[in-house]
């Protein structure tokens, strides 16, 4: 239960910690949280390597309120939607390039809701702005270096047609997907002789939102794999999904909201 509401500033001063849970693989953590009104979602990471892929692949944060570990149904958040640099070749797969954070925190301009509104499957939203929906988004470092991610979604937008407001209880899942970094063209297997080694399945990732094509846009369903000899270089490259099923936390016996505007 979220005695306090969150601001959503790409902060995490106002979070308890140690953050509840915690992907060891992708080397991320995470909390979900609620009150009568809100979800709130933070997530972050000090490694510079997941930092890149978040920034630069881009993320979809998904809630299914059916509880089930998968997008199909699910309302979701695509932010960052992948740095330009991607695109430009500049940063692909290369952490030593990536040193200028706040100047990559700069290029984030849009993010994107899917599934939010049913008449529009697709909504581009400028950075900055919330939603007609109430949610809202940002992202920033800390003072140790750790990259902050926080969501805010209202209730009342995950659950439209409930009119009696009593949402404590109920399973949701909530499910982060981390785009692989695009690699450069050519690039193979460590040791190998550069060349080949490019294995693609499914689709790139994302990138596509806003171009009409609904749902099936917004995510890949393949990864980039054997690149840069495995381990976690290789990690660098596959689209990467974590999920989680909570309850929503109902108000304490003693809950008093009236005392939270003194």
């Amino acid at each position: 239960w979220q005695n306090n509401p969150i601001i959503i500033d790409g902060k995490d001063s106002d979070w308890i910690k140690p953050l509840a849970y915690t992907d060891t693989k992708e080397k991320l953590n995470y909390c979900i949280t609620n009150d009568r009104e809100n979800i709130y979602i933070l997530l972050s990471t000090k490694n510079e390597q997941e930092q890149q892929k978040i920034l630069e692949g881009g993320m979809t944060v998904w809630i299914n309120k059916q509880g089930e570990k998968n997008e199909e149904g699910a309302a979701g958040i695509a932010f960052p939607t992948g740095s330009r640099r991607r695109d430009e070749g500049i940063m692909r797969g290369r952490p030593e390039l990536y040193q200028e954070k706040k100047m990559m925190l700069a290029e984030l301009k849009d993010y994107t809701l899917l599934g939010f509104d049913k008449n529009k499957a697709v909504e581009n939203y400028d950075y900055g702005k919330i939603s007609e929906e109430g949610v809202d988004v940002r992202i920033d470092f800390n003072a140790s270096g750790e990259l902050v991610y926080e969501a805010l979604v209202p209730l009342s937008a995950v659950y439209a047609k409930n009119s009696s407001h009593n949402y404590g209880g109920r399973n949701i899942t909530v499910g982060f997907y981390i785009d692989g970094l695009l690699p450069q063209q050519g690039q193979g297997r460590r040791g190998s002789g550069g060349g080949g080694g490019l294995s693609i399945g499914g689709g790139l990732g994302m990138g596509s939102f806003g171009s009409g094509g609904g749902l099936g846009l917004s995510i890949g369903s393949g990864s980039l794999a054997r690149i840069g000899g495995g381990g976690r270089d290789q990690q660098l490259y596959k689209l990467s999904k974590i999920w989680k099923e909570v309850s929503l936390a109902k108000p304490p016996v003693n809950h008093n909201p009236a005392a939270l505007t003194r």
